[in-house]
This record gives structure tokens, C-alpha cells and sequence, in this order.
């Protein structure tokens, strides 16, 4: 059967989906960013005829406008991703009236299958008939090559059709603009001569390929209009929540995680059914007096294992219980893909997903929220300064391995830092450390080096003022501190 594609495009995607409904044009451009480093992201065709394009700063897109624009006040809306979400929600609907078989291209831009449809002149017409209705003004192309089919609802008005043996015919007189290029290869072609379809299309495969190595290959196939890409059907997401409400009330923890575990189960079939795990878990309970209690759980890893998840939420219920009676139970799950790890053969085995899991929980669970995890490091300027971040385990490299040139690079003195730091004596001479004393360390400094000046935080109570130095004493190499507020000394740390 011959195949035949269709592609329904909403110009400037990012307007349409804030003025959906209105009746009145007036030249808009969408902004995104806090104030005063905003940028424009979209922009209509009336903005854009006043010299407004997208990435320019707001302040410099709004005096362009005021200097070339017609007279027509430009208006800034503020960038919805939620709205965006929603209009595009609706052309999937929109979509699937017409055909079983369309992929999810971009923002605004759908390919649908037509092959097969009795009268795809008429599927393409209530396409653009049913966007209009949903306030999404959309320009529709059909054509037996996919490629043309999106270059024609890119860029002709209403709706297009490109019968069979005029494909190369309508890129032809195409501007490059309409080809998935970079600015640098676009760049590059036009220092040829290079400005229209039709003229790409009269190189060489073999010159293209030389100059631009396989993009140049692909290069060519797209001036010609020859499409081997396959269409990736969407799928509507799968319902990661269930319920169950209670006939009796529960007031402990055993009877709720039978309920909980044919929740668990369920979800975890639909999780596992398109290849998904959970990467976080919300479980809402609701209570006796009509109250609710929630509770999320942030995995270290995305987990699709009913028993493991039933663990995690038992221990996590125990250290932080309702409170009350159990009336009703719902469950939900954030998805991400499912992670498949190749472990070494000659490191050291990482322990399992599920065991790192419960791990983890139970000693949250034991010491505390923010208390478990990786070290990092603080995003302040303060000494000695750590914070904990997620533990998420990597696999290490065969030490048998050479090194990589930035490891051996790196390799040199490493810091030993004293948690906490030593209180410490230190006489000075012509302002610089000269004996040092604490109760595991005395003697005199044989070199020192510094100071370096150290501040930060002056807006809060907790602001400080340090000096540090490196000091050599005993033959080896420590870090003394001034703190500047208190006048006292402390060794933070050693040089191994």
C-alpha cells in the first residue's frame, strides 16, 4: 500500500497557547526568565514585522518594537509551560479523531499516517477545521514523503497537498531555512551560493559528504525529499495513580500494607508495561475526621519492584505515622525510564537498587531527614562548609585501567580536613605565624605562606571573617585560622 503522511504545524506554538479564545490580534511576544535577565521565546508573525525575534533580551526587543514597529502596542505574556502542555494535549486529542497512527514530533507539530484513509483531503480539512476550534490556528500538508509533508505545513498557509512526483519540485524552490540545519552548515552554504532547496539538491552527494562527512549524506537526501525515518506513534502516558477506599477504618500498620501491596502491584504492572520505574512515590491517606497525610518518597534510584516499594513506604509510615484512623488510600508514582547498569568484572560488586533503597530509608528513618546521602560541596564561601546530596553510586573503573590524563593531573596533595577543627596557640612575629601549639601538635613554623583572606555572608548573624594560613611544623604541612571576629586560632586541616 502506498504510504501517505500528513503534518498538522500551530506557528509560533508558544503564543498560540496563551491567547487561545481570543478574538482581537495584537502583536505579542512571549518572555521567559526572572527580571532583568528576561528573553524573548516566541513571538508572533505581526511582533516579528517590527523587528522582535526570539533570544533577545525584553528590554532591547521592547525599544526595536517601539523604534520599527507599526504603532500597535507590543504585548509581553510570560511563558506557561502548563498552558503549553494543555494545547498540545488537546492536538493529540485532536488526533486521534482522525488517525490511530501519528508521532508527537515537537511542540506544536504532529505527523499523522494517512495510509489507508478513504478521503484524506477531507481527514486534512477537519485537522486544521477541529485546530481552529480549539484556538490553535494550524497549517496542515500532506504528502506521500514525510519530510515534505512537515517542510509543507512549516511553511504554506491552510492546507497543502503534494501529489505524488512533486515533492522535489516544491522543495525546490524552498529556502534552506526550511531544512533541520545548524547555523553553521547553513552559513557555509550560503558562502557557496547555496540559498535555495533546488540548489543544494545540484551538489554532489560525494562534495557534500567530503565537507560536511555524514550530515552531508543527509544533506542531499533531504533536497531531493527522500525520508527514511520512521514514525514513533504516540502513546497516551499510563495512569500512574491508584486508589481503594476503605469499608472499615485502619488504625495500624500490617492490615494498611496489605492494602498498600495490591496498590503496589497494580501500579507496578502499568509502570513495567512501558518500560518505566518509579522515581518517586506519593502515598495519600485519607483519615477518620476527614483529614488528609501525605508523604513522598525521593528514590535513589528509579525502582519498579512492588515488594521493595512496599518497604520503603512501611518504614517511612513508621517513622512519620497519621496519626489517625485510615479511611482511604492512594497511591501515585513520578515515572522515569528504567536504568540498566553494566558492572565491571573485575570491580567490586555495587550493591542491588532494592537492598540501596531500603538501606537508605532505614537510616533516614534512624537518623533523620537530610542526614543520609553523599557529601557535597556547599555552594557558599565558608571554610570548611559541606553539605549532603543524593546517594547515587556509580560504577567504579577497573583499577588495572590507566588513569585518565585529568586524573593524573589532579594527582598531587591531598587535604585532610579536621572535622572539627583544632583549637590552637599561635605566637606571631612581624605579623606571621611563628610557633604553633595544640594539644596534639607544638613546635615552630619553618615556612609559612599566605594570608588568604576569606569573608562572606555579611547580611546574616552568621557572617564571617577568616585568615588562613599554610604553615610547615614539624616537617609537614598544616592550615591555621584566624578568625578575625574572635581573634582565635584553630588548625582546619592537614596536607597529605
Amino acid at each position: 500500500m502506498t504510504p501517505l503522511h500528513a503534518a498538522l504545524c500551530v506557528p509560533d506554538f508558544r503564543v498560540a497557547a496563551l491567547t487561545r479564545g481570543e478574538r482581537e490580534r495584537q502583536p505579542t511576544a512571549v518572555a521567559e526568565g526572572l527580571p532583568p535577565n528576561q528573553f524573548l521565546c516566541g513571538a508572533d508573525e505581526e511582533a516579528r514585522a517590527g523587528g522582535v525575534a526570539e533570544g533577545m533580551p525584553l528590554a532591547a526587543a521592547k525599544v526595536r518594537y517601539a523604534y520599527s514597529g507599526p504603532g500597535e502596542e507590543l504585548r509581553i505574556l510570560l511563558r506557561d509551560e502548563a498552558a503549553e502542555q494543555r494545547a498540545q494535549r488537546a492536538l493529540l486529542e485532536l488526533a486521534e479523531t482522525v488517525t490511530p497512527r501519528f508521532e508527537d514530533s515537537a511542540p506544536g507539530l504532529l505527523t499523522l499516517d494517512f495510509q489507508g484513509l478513504r478521503e484524506p483531503h477531507l481527514s486534512a480539512e477537519a485537522l486544521a477545521r477541529g485546530a481552529a476550534e480549539l484556538g490553535l490556528p494550524a497549517r496542515v500538508g500532506v504528502a506521500r514523503n514525510r519530510f515534505v509533508a512537515l517542510c509543507a505545513a512549516r511553511t504554506q498557509p491552510g492546507v497543502t497537498h503534494v501529489y505524488p512526483g512533486e515533492e522535489a519540485g516544491f522543495l525546490e524552490v524552498q529556502g534552506l531555512e526550511i531544512l533541520p540545519l545548524s547555523e553553521g552548515e547553513r552559513r557555509t552554504l550560503e558562502r557557496w551560493g547555496v540559498r535555495m532547496v533546488g540548489e543544494l539538491a545540484r551538489l554532489e552527494e560525494r562534495e557534500l559528504t567530503e565537507r560536511f562527512g555524514v550530515r552531508g549524506a543527509w544533506m542531499a537526501r533531504w533536497a531531493r525529499g527522500e525520508d527514511s525515518g520512521l514514525l514513533q506513534t504516540w502513546e497516551a502516558p499510563p495512569s500512574l495513580e491508584v486508589f481503594r477506599d476503605l469499608d472499615w477504618e485502619l488504625g495500624e500498620l500490617e492490615p494498611l500494607a496489605f492494602v498498600l501491596s495490591g496498590l503496589l502491584e497494580t501500579l507496578c504492572l502499568r509502570l513495567q508495561s512501558h518500560n518505566l520505574a518509579a522515581a518517586r512515590l506519593q502515598t495519600r491517606l485519607k483519615l477518620a475526621r476527614g483529614r488528609a497525610f501525605e508523604r513522598s518518597l525521593d528514590l535513589p534510584q528509579p525502582l519498579s519492584d512492588p515488594r521493595t516499594l512496599l518497604e520503603l513506604i512501611r518504614i517511612d509510615l513508621a517513622a512519620h505515622p497519621p496519626g489517625d484512623a485510615i479511611v482511604g488510600v492512594r497511591v501515585s508514582a513520578t515515572p522515569a525510564p528504567r536504568r540498566r547498569l553494566q558492572f565491571s568484572l573485575f570491580a567490586p560488586d555495587l550493591p542491588g537498587p532494592e537492598k540501596l533503597a531500603v538501606t537508605l530509608a532505614r537510616l533516614t528513618a534512624l537518623t533523620g531527614e537530610g542526614r543520609v546521602g553523599a557529601p557535597a560541596v556547599a555552594d557558599v564561601w565558608r571554610p570548611g562548609a559541606a553539605g549532603v546530596a543524593e546517594f547515587a553510586p556509580k560504577v567504579k573503573k577497573d583499577p588495572a585501567l590507566p588513569c585518565e590524563p585529568r586524573e593524573r593531573l589532579s594527582r598531587g596533595l591531598a587535604f585532610r580536613a579536621f572535622r572539627p577543627p583544632w583549637p590552637a596557640r599561635v605566637a606571631l612575629r612581624d605579623a606571621k605565624p611563628a610557633r604553633l601549639e595544640t594539644m596534639d601538635l607544638m613546635g615552630e613554623v619553618t615556612a609559612q605562606a599566605g594570608p588568604w583572606r576569606v569573608s562572606g555572608e555579611w547580611w546574616t548573624a552568621e557572617g564571617f571573617q577568616y585568615e588562613e594560613w599554610d604553615v610547615e611544623v614539624q616537617e609537614r604541612l598544616y592550615r591555621a585560622c584566624l578568625d578575625r571576629q574572635t581573634g582565635g586560632w584553630c588548625v582546619t586541616g592537614m596536607y597529605d
